[in-house]
């Protein structure tokens, strides 16, 4: 069985490898709806240098003069089944008419600039290069397709979902709408609200949930105080090896992984609970709650367990050091490498999004953000601070307006349960931006697969989303 990743391990393990050969613009293959396009790797730099950007097409619903619906990816790969007719997106395509196409992000999945993630690679990861990317291979495409009066509509989730949003901000001339689900559109270091988000939406789902929870890892934070606890702890959470713990950088890195096991269950909830394995809020809550007889640290250890073994993982790796080493491997030739160094940067460098326990309204602890901005400079260097985050975050939120949002013609979709829809538009502007909550639903619910057992609310959502596009596109 495979060994759990130390840090976040909700995270999809994936292998990353890059193809630089040269090719012309246009890439197509007959047998599969995987091409490539000609990227510049610096669209601010008069050298002409090129790499390979992945991306999907299906053209099943297409009609001439249809719209184009184009789906942006986020911190992630991009997948073939992006484009199945069963996501929404494609099946707002198949009712309008429109060619559905996904663009994979650089330095995520296949889509690799340099053939390595350095730090020196890394930079070309920021914001402004990812929007020439859209817009370069918008208006390329287009000019090669034949699509160059046709309407564009952006869509994406999450960070994904803030791109087309983004993308409609700067580029009007190239995008006649977007569409952003769970889509933060504020960059902010200090991430306190998430876990606030967290202890309401346990508490909904039952009233004594998350004074359980915190009552468990109470007990986990004493126990790491005192190493005669080490070996129990060892065993009670299935870690790989003995705790070696000499500092509080590594003690809240232990407490980090025990935490981080709560945020796939209350983010995806029930949603993704057959496609990521895990537990939705009620089932987690119950659990939690109804077993008298037993401590809620017990309680909270023998559901990561089982937690760790129906995720085929023989342990959880909790050594920060350990940690260290996974993040600052840049070979893109190694089995080891992980999406998480492409997020950790990111987020080291513009977003922040660090979800610390620092509010006070909310009762967990022990995650402060100087943990988080210690491993930007343990894994990048000492230059990667607060205060060069906080720069490049103002300038971001100033760029891009934050919740001060320009322009028209943007969906802002949330589910109520999210806490991501902390740093989301939840309430209408005006009749050009419009807000879609979703009450009961989680994260990016309204782009997940269709279901038979889709709530009332999702499926009116959803439509919701199709008439103002549908409106928006006969304008």
């Amino acid at each position: 069985m495979a060994r759990a990743l130390g840090w976040l391990p909700m995270l999809l393990l994936l292998l990353l490898f890059c193809s630089c050969a040269q090719s012309s613009p246009l890439n197509t293959s007959s047998s599969t709806n995987e091409r490539w396009f000609m990227q510049k790797l610096d669209h601010f730099d008069q050298k002409e240098i090129f790499w390979r950007q992945r991306y999907f097409i299906n053209d099943a619903f297409y009609k001439p003069g249809g719209p184009v619906f184009l789906m942006i990816g986020g911190m992630g790969s991009a997948k073939r089944n992006w484009t199945s007719r069963n996501l929404p997106f494609v099946a707002y395509a198949e009712r309008l008419g429109a060619l559905c196409l996904v663009l994979e992000h650089r330095f995520y999945g296949r889509s690799q600039p340099t053939g390595d993630l350095s730090t020196a690679s890394l930079r070309y990861i920021r914001n402004h290069q990812v929007l020439g990317d859209i817009a370069n291979f918008r208006i390329k495409i287009a000019k090669l397709m034949g699509l160059t009066k046709n309407k564009w509509v952006a869509f994406g989730e999450f960070y994904g979902g803030s791109l087309a949003v983004w993308s409609r901000i700067k580029y009007p001339d190239l995008f006649a709408a977007a569409v952003g689900s769970s889509a933060p559109v504020k960059a902010e270091i200090n991430f306190d609200e998430y876990f606030e988000e967290v202890q309401v939406s346990l508490d909904a789902h039952n009233s004594e949930c998350s004074s359980s929870v915190y009552l468990a890892l109470r007990e986990v934070t004493k126990r790491l105080i005192h190493q005669k606890h080490y070996s129990k702890l060892k065993r009670d959470f299935m870690l790989c090896e003995p705790l070696q713990i000499d500092s509080k950088q590594h003690a809240t890195f232990v407490l980090e992984n025990l935490m981080s096991f709560l945020i796939p269950i209350v983010q995806y909830n029930k949603k993704r609970k057959s496609v990521m394995n895990i537990l939705s809020t009620d089932d987690f809550c119950k659990k939690m709650t109804e077993t008298p007889l037993s401590s809620p640290y017990h309680r909270y250890a023998r559901i990561m367990s089982n937690r760790i073994k129906n995720a085929n993982l023989s342990c959880l790796d909790a050594n920060y050091n350990h940690h260290l080493r996974r993040m600052s491997e840049t070979s893109l030739n190694n089995g080891n490498i992980l999406q998480v160094r492409q997020r950790l940067y990111q987020c080291c460098t513009e977003f922040g999004f660090f979800q610390t326990t620092d509010s006070k309204y909310q009762s967990f602890s022990e995650l402060p953000l100087r943990y988080f901005l210690k491993q930007c400079s343990d894994v990048f260097g000492s230059e990667y601070s607060f205060s060069a985050l906080n720069r490049s975050a103002q300038a971001l939120n100033k760029y891009y307006g934050g919740f001060n949002v320009k322009g028209s013609k943007i969906i802002f979709s949330n589910g109520s349960l999210d806490p991501w829809s902390a740093l989301g538009i939840t309430k209408d502007i005006n009749k050009n931006f419009r807000a879609v909550l979703i009450e009961g639903e989680a994260h990016c619910a309204d782009m997940d697969e269709k279901m038979d057992s889709d709530s009332a609310e999702l499926i009116q959502a959803r439509e919701k989303i199709f008439q103002i596009l549908q409106e928006w596109l006969k304008e």
